[in-house]
């Protein structure tokens, strides 16, 4: 509860007392008193972001960026102190701006908040939000230094991003806010987004002013546009840099516009200063198409309708003057980026399924998840229809804004229109998905304008708000399937990952038998190596390892050589899984994980002989080929052997399961509810632990003997990984059971599957776990033959030589 109060309610109210602090401060400094109003908050979180990128590119100034945001933050509130009981007075005005801010603030937030935990959304998805958070840690403590020794998959990731100089304003910002709660980024960086959306939402709050004079229509519409479903989706999904780039830019358009360089004295654009700097600062050199067409547009408006021209290119210059200081750490990062951000950004789909279509940008996009092509896997039809008609009322929308000279609209939408075009003729697949979420809260405000100007005798009385409703809800139907549909990081294992990597800190190095980027990160103290970034590329198999690429490794599959090099091993839970090399004891064992530490003056491990614990598989061979390794080894020579755990799996049989589920493997892909039954056979009495393997939204149910044991509902994972369901005293014998998934719900993160993307409802084989033992044993060389002969399952078997002046083991 407390991670949760600190991430949704104390950070939050953190980052805003500093925002308006910074804000005041730029309000003083630039002598600019109409700064007080809607855009103070947005103006002074431009501010930090542009304090943390600052900070954050030396090693030697890192860790000073929360104290530097506080600094700048407390001489505003100390300056305008006087001002202040006004300013953050309760007042009427407030409404319909923090409504503005609220609509998509709040959808960012509810997915995770409704959940009663702190965490974030997407896992699972795209690893590239574990890859934010590491490059996050690593700006927030040593600056953009690019690692020189890779020991770690936290550091091979750093040293990817820091080479060719990504984008890290939102980052920095993050670790920064975030360090001065001594919490986690992992927790902070949904609040973080809801706050980059509600900058969105004041933005365009205030570029509506003239389109749409009444102050409630206009915070649903900004609410509205600043959440269309292509951004939302890609923001649920880890998107921090997109949506903190159009919230900048609109920021930027929304401050030339109320503040226009020819009508301001030079000190006064110093806060647009700092939004174009913080619009740099979060996506380099790939906002430039978007400024540069905006900035453009306004100058060439400017010196067309200003009498004094020479005056007014000053004006303008002295804007450029005062942001370029500002846009150093962006000037100094995009050294590095040009040559990617020069051909287009990267040339592949990123994690789409396929290439998404261009009329993503207008707003409506009726689909699950954005990743799949909406012809087959969404509401094409409907959502094409929709397309068309907020094309056409962002057309009158945009034709409005001419006829009434609304120079901040019309300027984002024909600027954004160019760079829109321009980027997706040059980009691939991934870039374009960039380029679409900065361009469709315009083209939704657009439409909103267009509705408004309905309102015009008898019939647009009712004409105007429902064309206003129709294309809110263009976009809000397809929020509403995302969010149903979006994949919740596990909370509870999140935080076990985290106190073990506290715990273990400085103990690696490790290893990490799962493909998994947040335990990557989570555990970088520990001197990680995980199978999604492997440092060096080094994540070494052995001979009986599965090809390709794998979720989990079990650890029999470890080259033990390369194992051995390390002192932790880091195995997430599993009935079926194999236990260590003999060397390795069990440190500690979770919920979720066991933490296995490499015995130092352990009897040497001659040879190591994976088993699978199936009855046959010690044939003659096999323990003549233990008996030759056992003779080559010496006098001193012993045998060791790890008793298989005698866990019963039920499997499904092929085309066994319910209608609305597809069988992929031993695996369904749940497409709707339904109820798996069968029936197992267990050997002895015991207390069994029951594992489901999966991936687990809405939530699924185990009975047994029709008695329900547990169900798992919010426990995302990676193919062939197991969850715990519960414990139950079973006896001997035949006992029968059911997996039941049962109808959906209004709850975040329940809905069906989608394709055959394996993370939001895979369910899998069930397994019945007998009470743990102790599963190693030790026997002189002469017992290989009853050993051989013997009926138990194995799970593996070793030659050992004990170390020097040991007793032989036991």
């Amino acid at each position: 509860m407390m991670t949760f109060l600190l991430s949704w309610l104390i950070l939050p109210l953190l980052v805003a007392v500093l925002s308006l602090g910074i804000g005041l401060l730029l309000r003083r400094v630039a002598a600019l008193p109409d700064l007080a109003g809607v855009l103070l908050l947005p103006v002074g979180f431009a501010g930090v972001v542009v304090i943390s990128d600052y900070t954050t590119q030396f090693g030697v100034t890192a860790e000073l960026t929360g104290p530097a945001i506080v600094a700048v933050a407390l001489a505003g509130l100390v300056v305008a102190r006087r001002d202040l009981p006004a300013i953050v007075r309760p007042a009427r005005a407030w409404l319909w701006p923090g409504l503005a801010a609220l609509l998509p603030a709040g959808a960012i937030a509810a997915p995770v908040v409704l959940t009663g935990n702190a965490g974030l959304t997407g896992y699972g998805r795209i690893v590239d939000i574990g890859h934010q958070l590491k490059f996050t840690d690593h700006i927030a403590t040593a600056g953009r230094q690019v690692p020189t020794v890779i020991e770690s998959s936290y550091l091979e990731t750093v040293f990817k991003m820091t080479s060719v100089g990504y984008p890290g304003g939102s980052q920095a910002a993050l670790g920064g806010t975030s360090g001065l709660l001594d919490l986690d980024p992992v927790w902070a960086y949904q609040p973080l987004l809801a706050l980059f959306a509600a900058v969105l939402g004041l933005s365009l709050y205030v570029l509506l002013g003239r389109a749409i004079s009444s102050a409630p229509w206009r915070a649903v519409a900004a609410g509205v546009a600043a959440q269309p479903t292509i951004l939302y989706s890609y923001a649920l999904n880890g998107g921090i840099k997109e949506l903190a780039a159009v919230a900048a830019l609109a920021l930027v358009a929304a401050l030339l516009v109320t503040h226009r360089p020819s009508a301001v004295r030079w000190r006064q654009l110093l806060p647009a200063a700092v939004a174009v700097a913080a619009a740099c600062a979060v996506f380099n050199l790939g906002i430039v198409p978007w400024l540069g067409m905006l900035i453009a547009l306004l100058l060439g408006v400017d010196l067309a309708t200003r009498p004094r021209r020479v005056r007014t290119l000053g004006r303008w210059a002295a804007l450029g003057l005062m942001a370029l200081p500002l846009v150093i750490p962006t000037i100094l990062v995009a050294t590095r980026l040009a040559p990617v951000a020069t051909q287009g950004g990267p040339p592949d789909m990123g994690n789409l399924a396929a290439p998404i279509s261009g009329w993503a940008a207008v707003g409506p996009w009726i689909i699950l998840d954005h990743r799949y092509p909406i012809e087959g896997f969404g509401y094409d039809t409907y959502t094409y229809v929709l397309i068309a008609v907020v094309l056409a009322f962002a057309t009158l929308g945009l034709a409005r804004t001419l006829r009434r000279w609304d120079v901040g609209l019309l300027s984002l939408g024909v600027g954004g229109a160019v760079a829109f075009l321009f980027v997706t003729d040059r980009a691939g697949p991934w870039g374009d998905l960039k380029a679409y979420s900065l361009t469709a809260p315009v083209t939704m405000a657009l439409a909103f304008a267009g509705t408004y100007a309905l309102r015009r005798g008898r019939v647009g009385r009712w004409l105007a708000p429902a064309a206003t409703a129709v294309v809110a809800l263009s976009v809000l139907v397809g929020n509403a399937l995302v969010y149903h549909g979006i994949t919740l990081a596990p909370y509870e294992r999140f935080a076990d990952l985290e106190r073990l990597g506290e715990k273990y800190a400085g103990e690696g190095p490790a290893v990490m038998n799962t493909f998994d980027e947040f335990a990557e990160y989570l555990l970088r103290d520990t001197k990680v190596a995980g199978i999604v970034n492997p440092p060096g590329g080094r994540y070494e198999l052995g001979p009986t390892a599965l090809p390709g690429l794998q979720f989990v490794r079990d650890p029999d599959e470890l080259a033990r050589s390369w194992l051995d090099e390390h002192r932790l091993l880091f195995v997430r839970r599993d009935p079926t899984a194999s236990r260590p090399p003999s060397n390795w004891r069990l440190a500690e064992r979770t919920e979720f994980y066991d933490v296995w530490r490499r015995q130092e003056g352990a009897p040497q491990v001659v040879t190591h002989f994976p088993l699978t614990g199936q009855p046959g598989e010690r044939t003659r061979s096999f323990c003549r080929e233990v008996r030759d390794e056992l003779r080559d080894a010496g006098d001193d020579a012993w045998l060791a052997y790890a008793v298989a755990p005698d866990v019963v799996q039920f499997t499904a049989a092929e085309a066994d399961g319910p209608p609305l589920w597809l069988q992929g493997g031993p695996d369904f892909f749940a497409r709707g509810p339904g109820t798996l039954e069968g029936t197992v056979s267990l050997p002895a009495p015991d207390r069994y632990t029951l594992w489901l393997r999966g991936s687990f939204g809405r939530e699924v149910r185990v009975v047994v003997d029709g008695e329900e044991v547990g169900g798992l509902r919010w426990q995302q994972s990676y193919p062939g990984q197991y969850e715990i369901v519960g414990d139950i005293d079973l006896s001997a014998g035949e006992h029968t059971f059911a997996i039941v998934r049962g109808g959906g719900s209004l709850l975040p993160g329940t809905g069906n599957e989608v394709a055959d993307s394996r993370q939001t409802t895979l369910i899998g084989p069930l397994a019945f776990a007998p009470s743990p033992s102790e599963q190693v044993k030790y026997t002189p060389a002469g017992e290989l033959g009853d050993v051989c002969r013997s009926e138990t399952r194995l799970d593996w078997m070793e030659v050992l030589l004990p170390s020097s002046g040991a007793p032989p083991p036991r």
